[in-house]
């Protein structure tokens, strides 16, 4: 229908300024060299506009003929480059299927064609890492680094390799740029979170940590957990370094964070118990036992009592277990005092309180300390202790948050710690706790509290990372 008007209109003004002419036919004469043409004005026009119209097409046959052999040369180039992008499609999607033969060829054959390296470094550098050069992948890599383009793409294949034979300094190093570049990457922003946590830089781990949050690569329940770990490892740090107000502090805005978090009730009742605060640190356990019993906010509640006999110790640790008298660590406390307090019945009744699935190592360990001390039959103890060695350390489901807490290695972070029955084992040296159990204590032996090492000086803390 456009079309239809639009050849409407010019047909009426082609009309109109035919009829003008008609109207206003006009004489047009020429003298030159002797020749004398004259004609009328609409008749020139006809001719002249002829005349153009079959030098413009002469032009243009002129210019195709001598162009044609650029113009196949230009047509094979694109035939290439499209051949080019072809085998590029099909060496990427063999890469996504595994096939190392397969990527290294089609990325051989898409460099030929291309001969744009820019285009195939990072075809050659998946193909060359899937068949297991990690050589040659690190030099295409490199290369895709020194491309402004591309050098988040090969700052990414540098850090998988480097995690991938674990060097974590190198990891780190190459997070942070990385992240640099792409502040929204996951990969990156993980890295660097979990590298400088296991580098012991928990300050920094937390400033990662609220930019990941806020960015949704960790989610907010996630991140409220590691924010709780990584709190008290700046209690920790601040107590090592004999900031008892800066610890008290740190540990208070990480049992907020996550209530019922253990390492964290434990350490903040430590801290009060240590500033002559000790009603308060009986208070804070007390309300933490009924959903998180523990053996160190046992220990933590009998040391902010402080000192007394056996007997009074039993009676104190009887009430705190009393505020969850069904739940395994309770009876296991209250187990625990009876042996030191040689109250062999009550320590009888609370162990054999438990079902076979509760039966862990401690409680295997706590039967045969029973029976020695009670009855002096050595031989159902070691019964008790063969059991022990191969019982599960903490028991399984709910009651995993039973079970004591300690870092991974002596510079891991602890990171996904929580108390929750969501937060399992993990392995060795992974930024976690790890649940261990431990041996049943007995009277006059000391309490060991492990402190965290002396890091450098911290830089300044940013607003919005410390209120997070």
């Amino acid at each position: 229908m456009q079309r239809s008007i639009l050849y409407l209109i010019r047909l009426v003004i082609l009309v109109a300024v035919a009829v003008w002419l008609v109207r206003n036919p006009g004489d047009i004469r020429i003298d030159w060299l002797g020749w004398r043409l004259e004609t009328s004005f609409a008749l020139f026009l006809v001719v002249a506009g002829l005349l153009i119209w079959l030098a413009s097409v002469g032009v243009r046959m002129l210019s195709g003929a001598v162009g044609a052999p650029w113009a196949v040369m230009r047509r094979r180039a694109d035939q290439r480059r499209e051949a080019g992008f072809r085998a590029l499609t099909k060496g990427l999607a063999a890469v996504a299927a595994g096939d190392a033969e397969e990527a290294r060829r089609q990325a051989r054959e898409a460099d030929r064609l291309l001969r744009d390296p820019s285009l195939t470094r990072l075809l050659s550098a998946q193909a060359a890492a899937l068949h297991g050069d990690t050589a040659a992948a690190a030099k295409y890599f490199a290369a895709l680094r020194d491309n402004d383009d591309t050098a988040f793409l090969g700052l990414a294949g540098l850090l998988r390799q480097a995690i991938a034979r674990g060097d974590e300094a190198r990891a780190l190093e190459l997070a942070e740029e990385a992240h640099a570049l792409r502040p929204d990457a996951p990969l990156a922003a993980t890295t660097r979170l979990y590298g400088r946590a296991r580098a012991g830089r928990w300050f920094d781990a937390q400033v990662a940590l609220y930019d990941a949050v806020k960015r949704r690569i960790v989610p907010e329940s996630d991140g409220r957990r590691h924010r709780s770990a990584l709190l008290v490892e700046r209690a920790r740090e601040a107590l090592a370094a004999d900031k008892v107000d800066e610890a008290l502090a740190h540990a208070a805005k990480a049992r907020e964070s996550v209530p019922g978090f253990v390492p964290a009730v434990a350490l903040e009742a430590e801290l009060l118990a240590r500033t002559g605060k000790g009603r308060r640190a009986q208070r804070l356990i007390e309300e933490t036992w009924p959903s998180s019993p523990h053996p160190a906010l046992a220990a933590a509640y009998d040391a902010a009592i402080g000192d007394g006999g056996p007997i009074e110790r039993f009676k104190r640790l009887h009430t705190l277990a009393d505020r969850a008298p069904d739940h395994p660590e309770s009876r296991l406390t209250v187990a625990a005092a009876g042996l030191d307090a040689e109250l062999w019945g009550e320590a009888r009744v609370q162990l054999e309180a438990l079902d076979e699935a509760q039966l862990t190592a401690r409680a295997c360990r706590l039967r045969a300390r029973l029976e020695e001390a009670e009855h002096g039959d050595a031989r159902a103890a070691r019964q008790w202790l063969e059991r022990a060695a191969s019982a599960p350390p903490t028991r399984p489901g709910p009651a995993r948050a039973a079970a004591p807490w300690r870092r991974t290695g002596p510079r891991s972070a602890a990171i996904a710690a929580s108390s929750t029955p969501s937060a399992g084992r993990r392995r060795r040296g992974s930024a976690c706790w790890r649940r261990t159990s431990l041996p049943p204590r007995r009277r006059g032996s000391s309490r060991c509290r492990r402190r965290a090492r002396p890091t450098p000086r911290r830089r300044a803390a940013s607003t919005a990372a410390n209120r997070w």
